[in-house]
C-alpha cells in the first residue's frame, strides 16, 4: 500500500512551467506587395550580401541578394567605379541580354529596360511566376529560422537574431 500512495503522490505532480529554448538564427523580412513592385535606380550603396555575379562589358552587374543588383564601370579594369543601384526587392538572380535585365523580384519575373541605367524602365511582369513557397526558407541556409507567413507580407531577405522557440529548421 505504501507504494501506491507514493505512485499517487507523484503522478498528481505536474510541471507548470515551460522550458525555453533560445538560439540564434534567421528571420524573415516582409514587405507589402506595393513596396515590392516599387523598382528603381539610386547612387551606389553599400554591399550588404553579395550573391551572383554579371559581366557584360564595360559593366559589372553584382546581386546584393533579398535587395537589387550593384552596377560597376569596369572600363578600366584597374579602377572600376561604382555608379549605380538597382533596388529589385526579394531579388537573388538575373540575366541579361542585350539592354534587357530579367530578374527575379519578390515572387514576379521582371524585364527592365537598363539602356539608360539612371532611367530604367519595366518592359514586362510576370506575376506570382515563383510561388510564397520559394521565397518562405533561407536559401543556402541550414539551421534555425522563424516560419514565414504569408499574411504577414512578400519575404525579400533574411536577417539574423535571437529566436526564442523556433518552430522551423532545415
Amino acid at each position: 500500500m505504501p507504494l501506491f500512495i507514493c505512485l499517487a503522490c507523484l503522478s498528481a505532480c505536474t510541471n507548470t512551467t515551460e522550458e525555453t529554448f533560445t538560439t540564434t538564427g534567421l528571420k524573415p523580412v516582409y514587405i507589402d506587395q506595393a513596396q515590392a513592385h516599387h523598382i528603381y535606380t539610386s547612387p551606389p550603396q553599400n554591399i550588404v550580401k553579395l550573391g551572383k555575379i554579371y559581366t557584360k562589358p564595360p559593366f559589372i552587374y553584382l546581386n546584393d541578394s533579398g535587395l537589387g543588383v550593384h552596377v560597376v564601370d569596369n572600363s578600366n579594369p584597374a579602377d572600376p567605379q561604382r555608379i549605380a543601384f538597382i533596388h529589385i526587392p526579394g531579388n537573388q538572380d538575373i540575366a541579361i541580354k542585350g539592354n534587357y535585365l530579367y530578374a527575379d523580384n519578390a515572387g514576379d519575373l521582371v524585364t527592365l529596360n537598363i539602356a539608360d541605367l539612371q532611367n530604367i524602365t519595366e518592359v514586362s511582369r510576370i506575376a506570382n511566376l515563383y510561388p510564397f513557397e520559394h521565397n518562405a526558407y533561407p536559401p543556402n541556409y541550414n539551421g534555425y529560422f522563424e516560419c514565414a507567413d504569408s499574411t504577414k507580407g512578400l519575404v525579400v531577405a533574411w536577417q539574423q537574431t535571437t529566436l526564442e522557440n523556433p518552430q522551423c529548421r532545415r
